[in-house]
């Protein structure tokens, strides 16, 4: 989430800009949709609603935000040479919604060779997890 993307772009919560959690993350689609419509939703499940509904702002808002995950995830790929990219978190869960969009734009924009073999999948919502123990060992002192 914290790959830089987009220069000088938008400011994420870690106080860097341009970062792909700005823009592809339950704030950064949140914040994104604010800043264009200046309408302030409460979460999610609202925005993927609006999605669902077909409004205009919340599908340039997803598009922009799965162009910039792309491009997170091929430098990813290009980086590590996985097989598997693995997805999790709580947006996971409107995967049905721009999986399949997020999928294609990963393949049309990695090495040919890499989009014949890397496979995608949807793991369980374990992101919050992964951070919270991230923090307990900060400060930890063997």
């Amino acid at each position: 989430g914290h790959i830089t993307v987009v220069k000088d772009g938008a400011l994420c919560g870690c106080g860097q800009r341009g970062c792909v959690e700005a823009y592809f993350s339950t704030n950064g689609l949140l914040g994104r949709y604010f800043d264009l419509t200046n309408k302030k939703l409460e979460n999610a499940k609202e925005f993927f609603e609006l999605v669902s509904q077909n409004d205009k702002n919340a599908n340039q808002i997803l598009e922009l935000g799965i162009s910039v995950f792309a491009e997170g995830i091929r430098n990813v790929i290009h980086l590590v040479n996985p097989d598997k990219i693995v997805f999790v978190g709580g947006l996971t869960a409107s995967y049905d919604l721009f999986g399949k969009s997020l999928e294609e734009k990963v393949n049309q924009i990695i090495f040919p060779v890499l989009a014949s073999y890397v496979k995608f999948a949807v793991g369980k919502s374990v992101a919050g997890s992964f951070g919270a123990a991230t923090l307990a060992f900060q400060h930890f002192e063997p």
